[in-house]
């Protein structure tokens, strides 16, 4: 069955546009056609974060009738699987579910569409707010030059800027050439590492944890210390890579507020056969990842036709 994944901006179209009985009558038109239309924790975050309750409820009770029951993975979860399978260029086909806790609940919500999320809602936008915090400072970094990261003894006489970070990474140290283009990609993708895998900023960093804790890593600096030594691959392939194409894409004009749920959403790209949305910023992504293949996976709502049946209140086609 083919995965098509919608992004927030595509939820909310649909949730202007039709009604919950057709939702319902789209998801069964859409699953007979081998289509599972799907939400990721990213979706769900960004439609938890509506600070009008109201309009919050309407939006997930819509969901809980036109999306399946299945989330699909974290970015922690498909980060952490990335390098545990070895940072392929293919990855194995595996199971693109998640385990998280959120997907257990929205697929009791799915199941029971009376219920709804039981959550502190000022604390999720905290945490959300502090973790979008980080991508003012790197898109300052693109435009404007470099990032001190930390000058602390324990980088072992390293200078802490971004830039040196990424001079240490062994295939730059041994003089494989590089464009300005392509280091300026690595810095950010790095920086993402840092982030997200270093410093576990993320909303669901449970699979993080327990990848550290595997390894037995608890310093942030020796975390740091580890990627650039053991696993410098992540700077130019897989996840981290292709949010470095989102943000890359989106730092020429004035700071999208926007941009870390982007990025987090584009990371899904490979995974999934279509991503929907109406950002015109998933078309600058389009025009600048260089595989035709993930080009083609990128639909926006504007180039799309739809076409309404209808419908009775049991889903069953009225003509």
């Amino acid at each position: 069955m083919e995965i098509w994944y919608f992004e927030t901006s595509a939820v909310n179209l649909f949730v202007q546009g039709l009604s919950v009985e057709s939702a319902l009558a789209t998801k069964h038109l859409q699953l007979n056609k081998g289509r599972d239309w799907r939400l990721s924790p990213v979706t769900l975050w960004e439609v938890l974060m509506t600070s009008d309750k109201t309009r919050r409820e309407e939006i997930l009770y819509f969901c809980q009738h036109l999306f399946s029951g299945e989330l699909l993975p974290s970015p922690a979860e498909l980060i952490i699987s990335y390098i545990k399978q070895g940072m392929p260029k293919v990855e194995r086909i595996r199971n693109l579910k998640s385990s998280s806790i959120i997907a257990e609940v929205w697929k009791g919500l799915v199941s029971d569409r009376s219920k709804t999320f039981d959550l502190d809602h000022a604390e999720l936008r905290r945490k959300a707010k502090l973790t979008q915090s980080f991508t003012k400072s790197i898109h300052e970094l693109i435009k404007h030059g470099d990032l001190v990261i930390g000058s602390d003894k324990e980088f072992s006489g390293l200078d802490g800027s971004l830039s040196n970070l990424v001079r240490e990474l062994p295939f730059i140290k041994s003089g494989e050439p590089t464009t300005n283009d392509q280091f300026l990609s690595y810095k950010v993708a790095l920086y993402y590492i840092l982030i997200i895998l270093c410093a576990e900023a993320d909303i669901d960093n449970e699979p993080i944890k327990n990848y550290w804790k595997e390894i037995g890593i608890d310093s942030t600096i020796e975390r740091i210390m580890y990627v650039i030594k053991e696993v410098p691959t992540l700077v130019h392939r897989g996840p981290f890579c292709i949010m470095a194409y989102m943000t890359i894409s989106q730092a020429s004009g004035k700071y999208p507020r926007g941009v870390w749920l982007d990025s987090l959403h584009s990371l899904y790209i490979p995974y999934v056969d279509h991503i929907f949305t109406t950002d015109g910023h998933f078309q600058g992504l389009r025009d600048v990842i260089p595989e035709a293949l993930l080009q083609q996976k990128i639909h926006h709502m504007d180039d799309i036709e739809l076409s309404y049946l209808p419908i009775n209140q049991f889903g069953v086609d009225k003509t």
